[in-house]
């Protein structure tokens, strides 16, 4: 895989200028608050589904493939959506761009780092997927910067096509990736494909993150409280509305917060070898770290809720984009004989239960408004995170003993 080729995927897979204006799409086509809801729950269907079933097909077949097909269902969403008058082709839609996920989840990455292994780059890892997530942040940015103003002057239907175009880009990108599948190569041989199928993979990558202390706890870490942030940010607009802020100016709003969070991703080697230098070399440190300045950043600027403070909350995102490349780089070097795919869709699948339990958690504290439910999160972030530290200083000097 070449890194620049990886890159312009990443980018055109993310420069989506339907992004901010797709609610507002299905509104003026006349559905409900009710239906709007349903659609963006059935989003999640075939991603919680398929996560699994499609990494491991991705550790036993072909990562390239499955990403350019992921590519591609991604862009049939913006078609069906292009025709749609109703809920029928949303939803559709929706169940396409899910597919479209799940076949990348975990494709992406174990391909990049086998890739890198290949050319004996793998401790580059960070920064390569770092400068990949980069990209895939300005992608965004650029599309929350420019959906609203293309609405305007081209229609919704002009933007879905514009969409439909750009995942297409990307798509022929992938297709210029070669695949190198390590774990796939070990199983060439007949008789030993027969003794690896399919759900011993699940089951050999499951027995690696459970008995791998360390890396569980790292898991536990990127799920429960680095991944607060992926599911914080869909209150965004919330957050800006809450300061009376013109909806113009929501969207720009978002897509500096997608910024930060590109220029977060980009940093995180730098930001690593920053606390290596003042002697916190472990991963689980670093990232320990990151999440108490985080927390304690989103804690102060949902307590005192005050427009001066927005960078506080911009830079939980920024060290938060950098714990998942971290975690990530982490992973990734854990995994030696195991499905990395796998591996990777057991921790997505993780992630996205996680998700739907947070979502159902604030739901119920509603009412607090969404300032409270900010520095509460900042606090559940410093207190999940200190929780894991305790543990990691119980384990000792030989974590994978315990």
């Amino acid at each position: 895989m070449n890194s620049r080729s990886y890159y312009a995927y990443k980018f055109f897979k993310d420069t989506i200028p339907i992004y901010p204006v797709y609610l507002l799409l299905f509104e003026s086509k006349g559905l409900s608050l009710g239906q709007i809801s349903l659609l963006l729950a059935i989003w999640s269907v075939p991603v919680v589904l398929l996560e699994i079933p499609t990494g491991i097909l991705a550790d036993h077949w072909n990562r390239k493939n499955l990403i350019v097909f992921g590519s591609l269902f991604k862009a049939a969403c913006y078609v069906l959506w292009f025709f749609s008058d109703g809920f029928a082709l949303y939803a559709l839609g929706f169940i396409s761009w899910g597919i479209g996920e799940a076949l990348c989840s975990g494709s992406e990455e174990a391909l990049l780092y086998d890739s890198l292994k290949g050319k004996r780059e793998e401790e580059c890892f960070d920064k390569v997927y770092g400068t990949g997530n980069f990209f895939s942040g300005l992608g965004v940015a650029v599309s929350c910067f420019a959906g609203g103003i293309l609405a305007e002057a081209i229609t919704y239907e002009g933007v879905l096509a514009v969409s439909a175009a750009m995942v297409s880009v990307s798509a022929l990108f992938a297709l210029s990736f070669r695949e190198i599948n390590y774990f796939k190569a070990k199983l060439d041989d007949r008789e030993e494909w027969n003794r690896e199928k399919p759900l011993a993979t699940l089951k050999a990558s499951m027995k690696l993150c459970i008995n791998n202390q360390m890396l569980l706890l790292v898991i536990l870490m990127l799920v429960l409280a680095v991944g607060a942030a992926g599911i914080l940010d869909e209150y965004d607009p919330l957050v800006a509305d809450s300061f009376d802020l013109r909806l113009s100016i929501v969207g720009i709003w978002i897509g500096f917060r997608y910024l930060l969070e590109a220029i977060g991703s980009r940093s995180a080697y730098l930001i690593k070898s920053l606390f290596e230098k003042s002697g916190i070399s472990e991963p689980f440190h670093i990232v320990f770290a990151l999440c108490l300045i985080s927390g304690a950043s989103l804690a102060i600027f949902g307590f005192f809720h005050h427009i001066l403070l927005i960078f506080l909350y911009g830079f939980f995102y920024l060290l938060m984009a950098s714990a998942v490349i971290l975690q990530e780089d982490y992973v990734q070097k854990q995994i030696e004989e195991h499905g990395r795919s796998t591996v990777h869709s057991i921790i997505s699948l993780m992630q996205n239960l996680y998700g739907i339990l947070f979502f159902a958690a604030v739901s119920l504290i509603s009412r607090i408004g969404i300032q409270w439910i900010i520095s509460l999160s900042g606090v559940y972030i410093i207190l999940v995170s200190l929780i894991l530290f305790l543990r990691r200083r119980a384990m000792g000097t030989n974590p994978r003993a315990h």
